[in-house]
């Protein structure tokens, strides 16, 4: 509790003597944005991780540009917290013939792993360049040597105990954010983007961890802002812009039958602006498991395609084959929304006929057409559940 407690400290206050430790440039770093600085990252890190003075530091220094290839920043450390400053700016290599290939495939660019008490912040930008990989991708360029994976920006690993405040991130190669396998991770007052046509460039991913918190930050991307996955319980995200994007998503779960537990997700205080979906839940079929407990609060739309959507057929649409197993989807409130759709269909509950959606929950929601849609309506397969106040377009929830 300790750590914890002195890790709060730090990101609210930004003590300077605490903020701005030894810089990157004692161990070798160059920051003229040409020269490879990855050796003299690593250098740093691995001495504040395992340094002897009470308080490790990094710090990565403003008007400075670090051309860095993958690094692997690996705990658990002596020191608690570690305090890693971000002022300057960070650059991924940008043609992917030069990137190392891990076990499962392209290692990411920035990975802790295994860290506990970790204060990340500053005023700096990451550019993860991601061009030459989106011009490879399968999605738009099919073909003999595309490619479906590429890095990505920043994965915490198995860690505790993290801060995530005030940086920039842009032009991902893949996911800008990956949290997996980690408890107590905040993300505060970051902003991320990149163009909307970029394949797989998530906001924040998360999965297989608890406690986790994203909040006062803007993000536009080419996939979801925020993607919750497999194994994610008692997650907010809250006072976030979106858009453009894919909407805040939980899931795709249930790929190939697996079982899945995700609960205890509050969304609230989101503007979601231009973006393809708005709340969204999506299953697979077959999947088993359940996804419940999740909540929409106090939600603006402006020109959303989907702004509410459950879709338990993700992936096989238009020649969905039904299943005799499906992610049972249960507990879920919508409250407070409102804004504008460019689809007709504003509210589409589209639940399995093998596990109907249970205890589904609606509460003052006026979704109204966008220019050029003459009106919008709901529609619902198999959902069970209440509503209250104004509804509008008139709820389908038997």
């Amino acid at each position: 509790m300790l750590d914890l407690v002195l890790i709060v400290f730090v990101a609210v206050l930004g003590l300077p003597w605490l903020s701005y430790g030894e810089s990157v440039m004692k161990y070798g770093a160059v920051g003229d944005g040409i020269s490879d600085d990855t050796s003299a990252l690593q250098k740093a890190w691995d001495s504040a991780c395992n340094g002897s003075s009470k308080i490790g530091s990094v710090y990565v220094p403003a008007g400075k540009v670090f051309l860095l290839k993958s690094l692997h920043f690996t705990g658990p450390c002596k020191l608690k917290p570690l305090i890693f400053t971000i002022d300057g700016e960070m650059k991924a290599q940008s043609d992917p013939n030069k990137w190392q290939k891990g076990e499962n495939g392209i290692i990411p660019w920035l990975i802790f792993e295994r860290v506990e008490g970790l204060v990340l912040s500053g005023r700096g930008l990451l550019d993860g360049q991601g061009k030459g990989w989106w011009d490879i991708h399968c999605r738009d360029h099919p073909g003999p040597n595309c490619i479906w994976l590429a890095p990505t920006m920043m994965t915490f690993s198995n860690c505790r105990n993290v801060i995530l405040k005030s940086l920039r991130f842009r032009n991902s190669a893949q996911s800008h954010i990956l949290v997996m396998g980690s408890q107590n991770v905040h993300i505060k007052d970051v902003k991320i983007k990149s163009p909307e046509i970029s394949p797989n460039t998530d906001g924040v991913h998360i999965t297989s961890s608890s406690d986790v918190s994203i909040t006062h930050s803007d993000f536009a991307t080419g996939d979801d802002c925020v993607s919750i996955g497999d194994q994610v319980h008692n997650l907010s995200v809250t006072f976030v812009n979106c858009g453009p994007g894919h909407g805040v998503s939980v899931g795709s779960l249930g790929r190939g039958g697996t079982e899945v537990e995700v609960e205890d997700i509050r969304v609230a205080h989101v503007n979601f602006t231009g973006t393809t979906n708005g709340a969204r839940i999506k299953t697979w079929p077959g999947g088993t498991g359940y996804v419940r407990g999740i909540e929409f609060f106090d939600i603006r739309f402006s020109n959303v395609q989907n702004p509410i959507i459950i879709d338990q057929f993700y992936g096989c649409a238009p020649n969905c084959v039904q299943t005799e197993k499906a992610v049972h989807i249960e507990k879920v409130k919508y409250m407070k929304m409102s804004g504008t759709s460019r689809t007709e269909v504003a509210m589409k509950l589209e639940c399995s006929g093998k596990n109907a959606c249970s205890n589904v929950f609606m509460r003052d929601i006026d979704l109204s057409p966008a220019n050029g849609i003459g009106s919008v309506s709901s529609t619902c397969s198999f959902v069970q559940g209440s509503t209250q106040g104004t509804i509008r377009p008139s709820s389908c929830i038997q």
